[in-house]
């Protein structure tokens, strides 16, 4: 019989820390009085006692990983003009990130329990109060407050933001108290594929994640959960058919509805962004950069700025209010992107299987239209996804989360089990 796994002490505090960090990186207002430099020291600190403690076994593909990851930070300290302070920060990245890829697997699926019951516990309490506030009750909130050079924070607000009003419609946007709804419904989006694996929906930590991102009317999350509905319906249809059938029902319904009946908050927020410019070329959807943008672009890849990126600061006022790969290039050009999806080769190559692979291209799709990959948030949990989707398989009458694991223990023998 295999041993159940339990974490020890200093797993505890190095992972509660950990979604202390990624969750204010994200700019979470609960977290916002708490120093970043802190936190990325404590992690690191009790990543250090934990191995000192346990050890850590590193296979050659997560060694390959980690050189990679080494190369992209050192063009960022080399190529950008990032100061003293930019450089510790770079080492606390680097050095946090790569302690969330040598955690073992029973550790990772741990570290993905914590995010995700700290996103539960974030939602659960914002959206009665969005509700609430959508039903009229005076709840505190904001909208954003606008800096000279185009940046914008929050502030004096407790269960959300505003942020997301849209203007020119009647319908409002649900983020959290994350900054915009994008920015709360992608890594959302990550959480609920992960733990819908092997067709396990009906979880509360799963219908209140979908529930936030029905509410965020983000064109983005949609894809993403048909991706993930769909996927996870393929790869457990043996074991789910009545919910695969369910899902496609309710989809196609929705989707008539929506259609033959204009004033709705899905066909101004969604399916009016579908529409295709012939003009641009993309769908009207697709706002993350501007005509200035373009064209300054499109300027910057005809010269050598295009190979690492532009970092005069006073030089990059064009950017502001804009995101996705494109930006990502301006800020690390062609030379860290190819380093960034050359990260993502190797989990893929690491991990490889059905699960994974579905995983990796939401990611990459939503990197596409929100440059956060590198984010401590979105990275440890693409990492950490990775490695538990691809060590996972549906059989009919075994799940097991780690294959390797269960066949070393049957090759013991019976003394050792």
């Amino acid at each position: 019989m295999i041993q159940e796994w339990k974490p020890d002490i200093w797993t505890k505090l190095y992972v509660f820390s950990l979604c202390l960090l990624v969750y204010a990186g994200a700019n979470v207002s609960w977290l916002s009085v708490v120093s970043l430099r802190l936190l990325y020291f404590v992690v690191l600190a009790f990543a250090i006692i934990k191995m000192m403690q346990k050890g850590v076994s590193v296979s050659s593909k997560k060694i390959i990983w980690l050189l990679v990851w080494f190369i992209y930070g050192l063009m960022v300290v080399v190529t950008h003009n990032v100061g003293f302070n930019g450089f510790i920060h770079q080492i606390f990245v680097f050095l946090v990130i790569s302690s969330v890829i040598l955690l073992s697997i029973d550790e990772m699926k741990y570290l993905l329990k914590a995010l995700t019951v700290c996103f539960v516990v974030i939602l659960v309490v914002s959206i009665p109060a969005w509700i609430l506030y959508l039903l009229g009750v005076p709840l505190p909130h904001t909208g954003p407050h606008y800096h000279e050079n185009g940046f914008h924070v929050y502030y004096n607000y407790f269960f959300f933001t505003t942020s997301a009003k849209v203007t020119s419609s009647d319908y409002s946007r649900f983020s959290s108290v994350f900054l915009e709804p994008g920015q709360m419904a992608t890594p959302c989006m990550f959480l609920f594929h992960i733990n819908t694996k092997e067709g396990r929906f009906f979880r509360f930590e799963n219908i209140v994640m979908l529930v936030a991102v029905v509410m965020s009317f983000s064109l983005i999350a949609y894809g993403l959960l048909i991706v993930s509905l769909v996927a996870n319906q393929i790869r457990g249809v043996r074991h789910n058919n009545g919910i695969a059938i369910l899902t496609i029902i309710i989809l196609a319904g929705l989707t008539i509805y929506f259609v033959n009946h204009e004033e709705n908050a899905v066909n101004e927020l969604i399916l009016s962004r579908l529409e295709f410019n012939e003009e641009e070329g993309t769908i009207s959807g697709y706002n993350r950069t501007t005509e200035d943008f373009d064209i300054r672009f499109d300027n910057m890849m005809n010269t050598s700025n295009k190979y690492f990126g532009i970092h005069d600061e006073e030089n990059l006022d064009w950017i502001t209010n804009t995101s996705g790969y494109k930006k990502f290039i301006v800020l690390h050009g062609i030379v860290g992107l190819t380093l960034l999806m050359l990260l993502m080769l190797i989990l893929l190559w690491d991990n490889f299987n059905g699960a994974s692979l579905v995983f990796i291209i939401m990611v990459v799709v939503a990197f596409f239209v929100r440059n956060l990959l590198t984010s401590t948030l979105w990275l440890s949990i693409t990492i950490i996804g990775m490695y538990i989707l691809g060590r996972s398989q549906n059989t009919k009458n075994t799940r097991c989360s780690d294959i390797s694991d269960l066949n070393r223990q049957q090759a013991l023998p019976i003394e050792e089990k």
